[in-house]
Parts: C-alpha cells; sequence; structure tokens
C-alpha cells in the first residue's frame, strides 16, 4: 500500500481508520479494513457486454479482478486518468475488485460516535452508496462509502461470470497456487539478522537452563543439559554462522531441534513467529553470498509484516555442522546415553503443545489450533463490544476479531510489553486473534500426562480447560486449554450480544466469500 499523510482526531476506543480519497470535488472514505492496497492504474482488459462502469479487468499477481470507474458509477463524466489516478483494491462482496478514484487523500482516524446521516446532503442516486458522514470542517464533509453497494445485485452475477470465465480471458495469469504445499517455518533472529527453520524439524522451543560445561569441546558446544531424560548439547546459533556471540540471559531462547536422529539445543536471540508459506515462494539465495552461507540456506522469502517488508533467510539445518562436528555431536550423544534415555526415546510423544503464561500460570493449546504467531499491532475497536474485545485487524485480507486472554483470566492489571504476542488460531468455525503474556515455547508431550479436569477445576476465569499436567521438569502446572469450548462460551453468554452481532457480520464476509468460490467451482 502506498505511504500516505496520516490525520487523526484523539484517539478513543471508538475510533475507526479509513482511506480518503476524491471523486470530483466531493471527499469519500473507506474503512481501511475492506483495503487490500492502493496501487497506480494499469491497462485494462475490456470485457463485452458488461455495465459501463466495469470497465474492465486486471491481471493482479496471478488473479484477475475487475475495476469500477467510481465517477461513472456516480454518473459523472468520465475522465482521463492522470499521475494522480489511483486503484484502489478492496474486499467486496466476499471477493476482490478495484475502484478508480480520481486521487487519494490521507488515512484518517475518526470517532464513529461522530458519524452522522448522510441523507440530507447526498444526491438520491448516490444514498445507496453512503453509510454515512463527517464533518471534518465547516466546508469539508467526507462521505463514508459502502463498498458492497457499488456494484447491484443484478450486476454481482456479472461479477461472478468474469471469475468463473477468467481462463478464457486474453490476459496474462500465472498458474492457480491451488494446490501448492505450504512450509510450516519458526521464524528468529540472530545478530540482527532475520531465520527461520522447517517447524518439522522443531521438538520446542525453551528459555536458557543451566548447563554443564563439557570439556574440550566447549569451542563447539556452549554446553550440555538434560530434558525429560534427554540429553541437549547446545550450539549457539550465531556463533556456528559466523556472526558472532549475543549476550544471553534467563529468557533467551533456545530451539531444541531433531537432527542427525538426535537432539540440538540452538541458541538464538529472539523468537519472531510462527508462519507458513507456500513453497514456490522461497527463493534461490543471493548469489553474493559465501558458497558455505548458500549451502546451509534453503532459500529466502519476503515477508510482510505492518507495512515493513523483511528478508527472512530459511536455513537447512542438516548443513549447519560440518561432518566432524556431526561425528562429534554423536559421539557426545553415545557417551551420556543411558538406559533411561532409552527408554524415553521409545516413549511415543503424541502430542504437540503451545505453551504460553497467562497471568503467572502455564497454558497451552494443541499446535494443531494454533496458525501463528505476530507481534502486537494497532486494533480498530468495535463499538459496545465486550472489555475482552481488542478489536479487530486485518491479517492478510482476513477480518480477525481479538480476544484479551489476560482480561479473561481476571488479569485487569496487565500492560503489554516486548513479550506480548498476538496468537492466531483456528477454531475450525474461524479465525481469532489471543492475546497472551509471554511465549513459552513449543514441545511434544504424552497426551494421557494431561488429566481430564473434575466439574469443579472444569473453568478457570473464563477460560475452559480441556486437561491439567505437571512439568516434569520443574513441576508446574500446566493447564491445558480449551479454545473451541472458550469462544463458543464467550459468544453465547448474555452479556455477549453486541459479540455475537461482530462474528455474525465477520462470518458474512466469509459466507459471501465461500458462496463465490462456490459458484466458481461450479
Amino acid at each position: 500500500m502506498e505511504s500516505l499523510p496520516t490525520i487523526s482526531t484523539a484517539k478513543t476506543e471508538n475510533s475507526q481508520q479509513y482511506i480518503t480519497f476524491k471523486i470530483g470535488e466531493e471527499l469519500y472514505g473507506i474503512a481501511i479494513m475492506a483495503v487490500k492496497e492502493v496501487m497506480t492504474p494499469r491497462p485494462v482488459t475490456v470485457i463485452p457486454r458488461t455495465p459501463k462502469y466495469l470497465i474492465g479487468i486486471i491481471n493482479l499477481r496471478g488473479e484477475v479482478i475487475s475495476v469500477i470507474d467510481l465517477r461513472i458509477r456516480f454518473g459523472l463524466d468520465k475522465k482521463e486518468m492522470s499521475t494522480r489516478s489511483r486503484i484502489i483494491v478492496v474486499v467486496a462482496n466476499g471477493m476482490k475488485m478495484g475502484i478508480l478514484v480520481d486521487s487519494i487523500n490521507a488515512i484518517m482516524t475518526l470517532d464513529v460516535d461522530d458519524l452522522r446521516n448522510a441523507n440530507m446532503i447526498v444526491s438520491s442516486d448516490k444514498q445507496k452508496f453512503v453509510s454515512g458522514s463527517y464533518k471534518l470542517s465547516e466546508d469539508s464533509i467526507l462521505l463514508i462509502l459502502l463498498q458492497d453497494k457499488i456494484i447491484d445485485e443484478n450486476d454481482f452475477q456479472t461479477q461472478l461470470k468474469i471469475n468463473q470465465d477468467q481462463e478464457l480471458l486474453s490476459v496474462e495469469v500465472i498458474p492457480d497456487k491451488d494446490g501448492a504445499k505450504e512450509i510450516h517455518l519458526v521464524g528468529f533472529s540472530v545478530r540482527n539478522e532475520q531465520y527461520s527453520v522447517v517447524s518439522l524439524g522443531v521438538e520446542e522451543i525453551i528459555f536458557l537452563p543451566k548447563m554443564t560445561t563439557v570439556p574440550e569441546m566447549d569451542s563447539f558446544v556452549e554446553g550440555i543439559f538434560y530434558l525429560r531424560e534427554s540429553l541437549i548439547p547446545v550450539i549457539r546459533l550465531g556463533k556456528q554462522l559466523g556472526l558472532g556471540k549475543s549476550d544471553t540471559n534467563e529468557d533467551t531462547p533456545v530451539i531444541i531441534v531433531n537432527i542427525f536422529n538426535m537432539k540440538v539445543g540452538l541458541i538464538v536471540d529472539e523468537i519472531t513467529g510462527v508462519f507458513s508459506v507456500p513453497e514456490e515462494e522461497i527463493k534461490t539465495a543471493p548469489i553474493h553470498i559465501s558458497k558455505n552461507q548458500a549451502e546451509q540456506l534453503k532459500g529466502v522469502i519476503r515477508l510482510t509484516r505492518e507495512n515493513q517488508s523483511y528478508i527472512i533467510m530459511v536455513l537447512k539445518l542438516e548443513k549447519l555442522f560440518s561432518f566432524q562436528e556431526q561425528d562429534l555431536l554423536r559421539e557426545l550423544d553415545y557417551m551420556y546415553e543411558t538406559e533411561e534415555t532409552q527408554a524415553e526415546k521409545d516413549t511415543v510423544q503424541d502430542l504437540s503443545i503451545f505453551e504460553f503464561m497467562l497471568a503467572g500460570d502455564r497454558y497451552a493449546i494443541d499446535l494443531s489450533e494454533a496458525n501463528e504467531i505476530i507481534p502486537i499491532c494497532e486494533f480498530v475497536p468495535v463499538p459496545k463490544a465486550p472489555p475482552y474485545i481488542k478489536g479487530i485487524i486485518n491479517l492478510r485480507g482476513d477480518v480477525v476479531s481479538v480476544i484479551d486472554l489476560p482480561k479473561l483470566v481476571s488479569h485487569h492489571d496487565y500492560r503489554f510489553d516486548r513479550f506480548t504476542k498476538l496468537l492466531i488460531v483456528n477454531t475450525g468455525n474461524e479465525i481469532i486473534g489471543l492475546i497472551i503474556e509471554k511465549v513459552l515455547g513449543i514441545r511434544k508431550v504424552i497426551s494421557k500426562t494431561f488429566e481430564p479436569p473434575s466439574d469443579i477445576l472444569q473453568q478457570k476465569g473464563n477460560i475452559y480447560i480441556k486437561g491439567i499436567g505437571k512439568d516434569d521438569t520443574s513441576d508446574d502446572i500446566i493447564i491445558l486449554m480449551d479454545v473451541g469450548a472458550t469462544l463458543e462460551q464467550i459468544q453465547s453468554s448474555d452479556e455477549s450480544e453486541s459479540l455475537n452481532a461482530i462474528f455474525e457480520a465477520l462470518e458474512l464476509l466469509e459466507l459471501e466469500d465461500e458462496r463465490a468460490e462456490q459458484a466458481f467451482e461450479s
């Protein structure tokens, strides 16, 4: 999205952000949550027998979308495009479309309580397109556009037809990505460089424990420790990559990976996230890196977060160590292995969990329910929502509501800090963001170690419990959270009638998208 000037009033819990633009002499705005991107106009392919305001289609990175000229839609004379003309790509009626505007104005943050009825100031033929208005000054009125109303219901079938027939159109279309293999990655930083490894090789993520130094190996192995009867040699990844050493403390993360049929701990500076990318987005490493570095990289990816792009290097775990270093690790494993250690290796660990902190207690969810971890970003508040609804965010085009878990466990004094993260979960019906106080890590456990809760302990605060277990290394109690039951209870409670309305509005977008996909497939 283009870098736009930002204009805001005093920010409140009911504030909303809009991208504003000009059509003729009038100023319009669209909720920023509906906007995918803003781009300069490009040549369009004209489609016969479509409404005049639908000026054609464009190829947007392999996806064919239609473009609406708002001047024509609003009954104004057609105008030649200028250097200020822009196409705003929005989600409307469950699908993407571009709207051509005369010029972009700014991003504005306004209080929804100041939104007024626009019927008295908008002509009758435009009223169906406008949800309300803001009085910015004595001479300036901002009209809020309803993007779902830009296309008439009768013309909506035309829009679907365009999407159904897009393969027959004479435009360049990148091959469909459906069925493409997705790679799940764990991201981290080392000496201000961004790296990741394929999550299948990651056993768990912990904080740096006390270690025992290994004589004659301390130049390669930082130390060793036992984790659930398994010996873990620890390697300082920055040193292994030739980047130098970083300071460590009790909050330094260690990624436990399974490599060469043994577990190895990798010291990193910070865990930056868990995410998925299509395999084809992992590109060949730049040619200017050394031969040794090239061998250690699976490739590089470009990841965009909060309007900033990052280059992330994907490491090949098996290439991080020389043959001599591999032999040393195997020798170390053999020296310290016991019958109990081997018995532990033979134990079937059938449940992967993601652990986090809330109000001083350890919680976990089934890792299969976790989509990704992202930094805390700006939330768009939802009017009249319960206090534990922090707001909504736009996650790569999906509108995601955010639940404040600290409030659900009555930790009302909690304040965001550098450890606060947003855990994106998939309940099977919807994607939800959960605010967590601190990431503890990922690990595999034996599911039977979690005992079903008694009737008395079935709930902790507003969180439903699936099981209660104990960490055999620290004796800490771990609460296995029932994500589905917790969210179902929130939505069905008497005080959450407004929340139901929020979810229904969000689900409507998803439903329309599903209908469009079904129409396309049929």
